[in-house]
């Protein structure tokens, strides 16, 4: 059922206040903590009730279903992606080779910083109802068309070349998620290592 005018101007204040944020954090943690575990399907509301120590009748409160847990998991990795070309200035580095390395250097920096989240993301994502991932994939497309443009912009001043600028958009985006994914079989590499082969590798395919 849809919220009426009234009810959205009173969960606004209560979204905005800090216990009510940091409360939410500690259940999205402890509740990813159980997906990856468990798996989305199997855990149960009153599972991670129990794990984060918040009555089920208060974990409602917070959080009104394990699809909105979910979703919110996931929007933690794309918010950071997202102010990262909308606030860093990165789309106004003129130098198309810099900009597509700063990209490159930050985007993996979120990476480590969300490993749970983003293998959760390629996991579960799935399990959304249509509406949210729908938003989701939106959010998704948006890095990989900003990546596209300064494919394109390199390109333009003959220091890139790609067959298709957003095949290659994409495909820089999943390299970029492969210490999430493979990260059991990359033990041996440091995160300072293994961010500089990945990025010299992405580099490479796209350099003239």
């Amino acid at each position: 059922m849809r919220k009426n005018a009234a009810s959205e101007k009173e969960d606004k204040p209560r979204k905005n206040n800090d216990l009510f944020q940091k409360r939410q954090m500690q259940i999205i943690k402890k509740a990813t903590k159980l997906f990856m575990k468990k798996g989305y399907a199997q855990t149960s509301m009153r599972e991670i009730s129990k794990a984060t120590g918040i009555d089920i009748r208060n974990l409602y409160y917070f959080i009104k279903s394990k699809e909105e847990i979910l979703f919110l998991v996931i929007n933690m990795i794309h918010r950071p992606e997202i102010e990262l070309f909308e606030k860093q200035g990165i789309m106004d580095i003129d130098d198309p080779v810099e900009q597509l390395r700063t990209v490159i250097r930050e985007l993996l920096d979120n990476g480590y910083d969300y490993g749970d989240e983003v293998l959760l993301l390629y996991r579960e994502s799935k399990s959304l109802p249509k509406r949210l991932l729908k938003i989701i994939l939106a959010r998704e497309s948006q890095v990989v068309s900003r990546i596209e443009e300064i494919l394109k912009k390199g390109m333009a001043r003959n220091v890139f070349h790609c067959e298709d600028t957003s095949f290659t958009a994409n495909m820089i985006v999943y390299q970029l998620a492969l210490h999430p994914l493979r990260r059991w079989n990359m033990k041996k590499y440091t995160k300072e290592e293994a961010n500089n082969l990945l990025e010299k590798n992405v580099m490479k395919t796209v350099m003239i």
